[in-house]
């Protein structure tokens, strides 16, 4: 089979060092993988992998390292990076870092999905890899597509996703089960259906995904957030009850009725479209999918009517919970379960708010407050008045206009808090502080000299 591909300006000189040295010093160079894959489907790779045999010493297991060497050598590039027990090297060439590696096999042990490995054949290499689309070589000599599956180029063709080694499907996802998550993940990104005995093999090795570490799961999460619908890829993944193993508090939201007059989809199915929803931006995304996690542990039915109480707090701690489990960034857990703590605060909006209430928001929101906005307007959905949120962001950019809104940095400080009341430090200087704060919300021109003043009166608080 013929299928066309171009080399992109961004790889053509990459490609183009790499096969000057390997012609100079006796190597046979591979483009490999994903990147060969991609040159077919017209799609900007983000990863290039470059198999390397030396041709007067076939089986030379550190022949990937040796090359990456040759090449930062002889264009006096920074060392690569080497990983001894793989084989492997990586060296980032005009910008792109390129990783250089040996054909291989390898053997898996039942409790890890990491493998011992040793070299191989170009074919055995090609069957060790995880779907046939992906198995692709492309020698750099003379630009031929190897194809040692039969069935990769095939699969391109027909957008289908196969396990490359067909023979041994009942094994390919329980000796390394994140191939699971990969499958549901390029299924999304590429809109490729995946072969029926691939399915059924997924689905049979869905618990084998606790052998995986945490931070590999979270990768495949963040790659899947970051594409058009990931609603689609969290279907499937119920579907073959992977969800359920590595995000039960989502699975479990599935049949939760909502009260009629918020939203018309149980609380998993909402879920899901805010998801889609709202913006490919990483907090964003999480947060969508994390904000109704509480409703399950926050669930009454009173008298045929259903109420969730204090479902944002709840929520928040299984956020906290769900992204520490998946080794989140503690920065990113913050952001996340800020957003979704606040996102119920724009909703109260109405257009009797004073203008102390909407700068009292801007203030609670904090750095926050665009992102607050976002998921409670994608929340609202198309059943509800999405002019709310529209007002309120109105309502926040005319007073910024006006050079009403809330100011920067402290009226008064605690120096001279002690100065204007000539009392020694103590508890009441915080309780004053807010004082100022509430006071400025209400008079944002307010002076400094008024606000003590003021908050003397209000407080009570007498001098010596």
């Amino acid at each position: 089979m013929k299928m066309k591909f171009t080399i992109s300006d961004k790889f053509a000189p990459i490609l183009d060092k790499i096969l000057r040295t390997a012609v100079e010093t006796g190597y046979e160079a591979y483009a490999v993988g994903g990147f060969v894959r991609d040159l077919f489907l017209k799609r900007q790779s983000k990863d290039l992998d470059i198999m390397v045999e030396n041709i007067n010493r076939r089986g030379d297991r550190l022949a990937g390292v040796d090359f990456a060497k040759k090449i930062s050598l002889k264009f006096g590039l920074r060392e690569p990076v080497v990983f001894e027990r793989f084989g492997t090297a990586k060296l980032f060439i005009d910008g792109e870092e390129v990783e250089f590696v040996m054909p291989r096999k390898e053997y898996y042990d039942d409790d890890s999905r990491n493998p011992d490995t040793e070299i191989g054949t170009l074919e055995q290499d090609a069957l060790r890899r995880d779907f046939t689309v992906n198995a692709l070589f492309l020698r750099l000599s003379d630009m031929r597509v190897l194809d040692f599956t039969s069935k990769g180029l095939k699969d391109i063709e027909d957008r289908i996703i196969r396990v490359a080694d067909c023979a041994n499907a009942k094994i390919i996802f329980r000796q390394d089960p994140l191939r699971i998550l990969r499958a549901v993940r390029q299924s999304l990104q590429l809109g490729f259906s995946i072969e029926a005995e691939t399915y059924k093999e997924m689905k049979a090795s869905a618990q084998r995904i606790k052998i995986v570490s945490p931070e590999r799961v979270r990768d495949e999460i963040n790659k899947i957030l970051a594409e058009s619908n990931p609603s689609k890829a969290f279907k499937m993944m119920d579907d073959i009850n992977l969800l359920g193993e590595i995000l039960p508090e989502i699975s479990r939201l599935k049949n939760l009725k909502q009260p009629e007059k918020y939203h018309d989809d149980d609380v998993y199915n909402h879920t899901l479209k805010v998801l889609d929803r709202i913006q490919a931006e990483p907090v964003l995304r999480m947060s969508a999918l994390l904000h109704d996690a509480g409703k399950y542990d926050t669930y009454k039915e009173i008298g045929g009517k259903i109420t969730f109480y204090g479902h944002e707090n709840e929520s928040v701690k299984i956020a906290q919970d769900i992204l520490k489990r998946l080794r989140y960034p503690k920065e990113f857990i913050q952001k996340v379960t800020a957003v979704i703590k606040n996102h119920m605060y724009p909703k109260t909006y109405l257009p009797q708010w004073s203008d102390a209430a909407v700068r009292r928001f801007v203030k609670t929101a904090g750095e926050n407050r665009d992102l607050i906005l976002a998921l409670s307007g994608a929340d609202y959905g198309k059943n509800n008045d999405e002019s709310k949120i529209g007002g309120l962001i109105k309502r926040i950019e005319s007073l910024k206009s006006a050079g009403l809104m809330c100011l920067k940095g402290e009226l008064a400080s605690g120096n001279e808090i002690l100065e204007y009341f000539k009392l020694p430090a103590g508890a009441w200087v915080k309780e004053v502080k807010n004082k100022i704060e509430e006071l400025r919300l209400e008079d944002p021109e307010i002076t400094k000299k008024e606000a003590l003043k003021n908050a003397k009166k209000l407080l009570k608080i007498k001098e010596k």
